[in-house]
This record gives structure tokens, C-alpha cells and sequence, in this order.
């Protein structure tokens, strides 16, 4: 809207004549006209006067005008190029802080989407581990291997009176943990201490992982909104 299509409907809802309301701001009515219909280029003064005809500033009139016509017809006013300076100012701060907003959203919801992914916070599954039974002291960690043990050369018939021997030992003993540790792993207990065997992986049904990477996805797109409107609305 150009200056003087707002006063010419400022004036209509007013139900002034321009006689009128050229009288109540203190100018000429010929001069009126020709601002009226977008022939003159008045002064801030003017426009101020004209302005408080209707109980309203000066600035407040002109930014009430579309900006493109701000920048073409009246930008050569200091107090309006003032005024519009600060403006541009303030709406690129408002840029600057959206981007800002936007962007450690999106990182946000980037690093909490990969947590879940890769289960940083909680487990995303369960590793099943075994124990044949106890090994006493002295005795080597595949005590209760089923076959001749080759590190220490092992021959069938002492494989085959071990393997008796062991029948009154074995307590198979199951172990589950959140998180791998590796083929085999030995563990101190009362009496001497077991040798575990990794043999399940069981992948949880749910895990709090879950949440954790939904939430990042939602931060994502919430980010990347926020982009599009500080695109779209940067003047704003």
C-alpha cells in the first residue's frame, strides 16, 4: 500500500472530506490531493502532521505502508532511512538468533537420534554367556572343555578320566549382560573362579533407545521447520 492510498483510507473511514481533513493536519487541500494520489514527495514533517490527524505517529503511518514502497519512495527521508536502518537491524538479530536456534535444534536432535541408534545410553540388547562349573586353583581355564585339551598335550585317556571326574562338578551357569565382553571372559567366585563362553545375542524388544532416537528425529525436523520459517518470514 502506497502512502497515499493509506491516507485517502484513513480519511474514508474517518468520513472526512479533504477540505477536512486538510484543515486538521495544517496543510493545503491542493497539496493533500496531490499526496493523495502519489504526486508529491512530502517531507516527514508533512507526514507527521497528516499522521496526527488521525492519532497516530508519524513512523506509525509509514510503517503501516508495504515495505517494498518504503524502500523505493520514501527511503531518501532521513528520519524514515533512520527508522529503516534500525529496523534491518533488528530483523537481522532476529535472523541471526533463529539460524542459531535452528541449527542446535537440528545438531540436538541429530546426536540424540545416533545415541538411540547406537545405544550410548542404554543397552539394545542382551549377551547370554555360559559356565560348565567352577575351576579350582591349579587347575587350567578348559578344565571343562569337551575334548583333549591341546595346550597341555592332553592325551584321549586323560581327557576321558577328566571328563569323569567332572561329572560331579558341573554347575552350568547362565549369565546375561547389556553389554559385550567378548568369546570368553573369567570371573573370580568362591572356590576358584569360572570360565564364561559367549553364546546368545538377543536383541531387546524395546529399549528407552527407541524413545531417545524418536526424539531425535523429532528435534530434526522441528530444526529444519524452524529454518524454513526464519527463510520465509526473515522480514518478519
Amino acid at each position: 500500500m502506497t502512502l497515499g492510498e493509506k491516507i485517502k483510507l484513513l480519511r474514508t473511514a474517518e468520513q472526512l472530506t479533504q477540505p477536512e481533513l486538510a484543515a486538521r493536519a495544517g496543510i493545503e487541500q491542493s497539496y493533500l490531493s496531490k499526496l493523495e494520489n502519489d504526486k508529491g514527495s512530502p517531507s516527514y514533517e508533512v507526514i507527521h502532521k497528516i499522521a496526527q490527524a488521525f492519532e497516530v505517529t508519524g513512523m506509525e503511518l509509514i510503517n503501516s505502508l508495504s515495505q517494498s514502497y518504503i524502500e523505493q519512495q520514501l527511503s531518501h527521508i532521513p528520519e524514515v532511512a533512520a527508522e529503516y536502518a534500525s529496523i534491518k537491524r533488528r530483523q537481522q538479530s532476529r535472523l541471526k538468533w533463529r539460524f542459531m536456534g535452528s541449527s542446535m535444534v537440528v545438531v540436538l536432535g541429530v546426536g540424540l537420534f545416533f545415541m538411540g541408534i547406537f545405544g550410548v545410553f542404554f543397552a539394545n540388547a542382551q549377551y547370554i554367556y555360559e559356565s560348565a562349573g567352577v575351576i579350582r586353583p591349579g587347575e587350567t581355564v578348559h578344565q571343562f572343555q569337551d575334548h583333549p585339551i591341546k595346550e597341555v598335550m592332553e592325551t584321549r585317556e586323560e581327557f576321558i578320566e577328566r571328563a569323569r571326574n567332572n561329572r560331579d562338578r558341573l554347575s552350568t551357569q547362565y549369565l546375561t549382560i547389556t553389554e559385550y565382553a567378548g568369546r570368553t571372559f573369567i570371573s573370580e567366585v568362591p572356590g576358584g573362579r569360572r570360565l564364561y563362553d559367549f553364546r546368545e545375542e538377543k536383541p531387546l524388544e524395546s529399549s528407552p533407545n527407541d524413545l531417545i532416537a524418536s526424539l531425535g528425529m523429532m528435534l530434526m525436523v522441528a530444526g529444519m521447520l524452524m529454518f524454513v520459517y526464519s527463510f520465509r518470514f526473515r522480514n518478519a
